[in-house]
């Protein structure tokens, strides 16, 4: 299989999914016959959130067994809501996290996108299982609509 970041479907995923992410929910990939699997959690932002905050210069790292991750949790809902909506506080959660090396709206997209993109291809494969489950069930109820 293709890599599915390469394909014109991939992008658009990658994107959809880092903001899905960042607003508090997962990261899924669908089933041929049944609920979809998570890939990426929200903890697991929050972890990662942690251990960026952890390795960022102006910060002291964070010395806590809370595995709640609040501050964590309250930069990643400041920014899901963005500038309009908190203002002053939006412009501290994101320094905070620094700069975003890869281009995008903050570092908390960086984050979120080195969490998803391993589970791009996966995601393809059970895209097309999906898409190849579907077909199957329509061929199968043609047949049985041609045969009546």
């Amino acid at each position: 299989m293709t890599d599915f970041l390469s394909t014109p479907e991939g992008p658009d995923w990658l994107h959809d999914a880092i903001n899905a992410l960042i607003c508090g929910e997962n990261v899924t990939a669908p089933r041929s016959h049944g609920k979809a699997v998570s890939l990426v959690t929200p903890q697991s932002l929050w972890e990662a959130v942690a251990e960026h905050l952890g390795a960022q210069e102006h910060i002291a790292p964070l010395l806590t067994d809370n595995r709640e991750y609040p501050i964590e949790r309250m930069l990643c809902e400041v920014i899901a809501d963005g500038r309009r909506v908190h203002g002053k506080a939006f412009d501290l959660a994101c320094e905070a996290l620094g700069q975003s090396k890869h281009g995008h709206p903050t570092a908390l997209h960086d984050v979120a996108e080195a969490l998803i993109r391993p589970w791009a291809n996966e995601f393809g494969r059970a895209r097309a299982d999906e898409l190849a489950a579907d077909e199957a069930a329509c061929r199968a109820e043609q047949r049985k609509a041609d045969a009546a």
